[in-house]
Parts: C-alpha cells; structure tokens; sequence
C-alpha cells in the first residue's frame, strides 16, 4: 500500500475510535488502532489475539510481555464502557450490537473497527467530512 493510502487509513481508524469514544490519551487507543491496522491486512490475525496479534503489536511497540499489550487494550475499552457505553457502534452499524451496560471483547471491537473499514462504512457515514483529515 502506497504510504499515502497508509496515513489516510490510518486516521480513519483513529478517528473511528474517537467516534466510539475511546480516549486517545490511554496506551491502548494507540495498540488499538495498530492492531486493527494489522486485522485489516491480515484478517486471520483475529483468531489467534494473544500468540499473534498483541505479539505483532508488542514488537512495534518495543513492549516484550504481550500482557502488557492486552491489558492496555482492555482497560481502553472498559474506560469508554463506563463513561458512554458503547452505543456508538450500534449507530454506526445500524443494529443494536450491545446494550448500555454491554462491552465488547478486545477481539470483536478489533474486527468490528477493521470491518467497518473494510466495507468502506465510513464513507456512507460521511466520517471524513466531519472531520478535516489535514
């Protein structure tokens, strides 16, 4: 991928975390969107999180224990869950994907973002219009 197209998709995927709320100042907004990044490139990444993925995202992070990884994406997105829930993915989507009191998994946030991207919903949503990606 030409490193233009890289950077666009890249704050695109930032900017669908931010939508659904996750704080961009925690440690695992930052594993989050690079392990999504991953999953968008190699979709069979998803099935195995914890020898595959955190791994990948560890190296990039110079981070050697994978817990450390997973931990920060866990705490990232039970942050977003006590202060708004998740209802933002239910919008985006279209369909009730979880109730207020719902979190997703660390897994099907991950692959839930990688497809949305994927599918190009963020054009229909107008997500680049609302806001300025320069």
């Amino acid at each position: 991928m030409e490193q233009e197209k890289l950077e666009e998709m890249r704050k695109i995927i930032k900017l669908i975390l931010l939508k659904i709320g996750i704080r961009c100042d925690l440690i695992g907004f930052a594993y989050l969107a690079y392990a999504i990044e991953l999953v968008i490139f190699d979709p069979s990444l998803i099935h195995n999180l914890c020898n595959k993925l955190y791994v990948k995202v560890g190296r990039a992070f110079n981070i050697e224990k994978t817990n450390r990884v997973e931990r920060s994406i866990r705490h990232a997105i039970s942050n977003t869950g006590d202060k708004s829930g998740f209802a933002e993915l239910n919008n985006i989507f279209k369909i009730k994907l979880y109730s207020s009191e719902q979190k997703p998994t660390a897994g099907e946030l991950i692959k839930l973002i990688a497809d949305y991207y994927t599918m190009g919903l963020y054009t229909k949503d107008n997500l680049l219009r609302n806001y300025s990606l320069t």
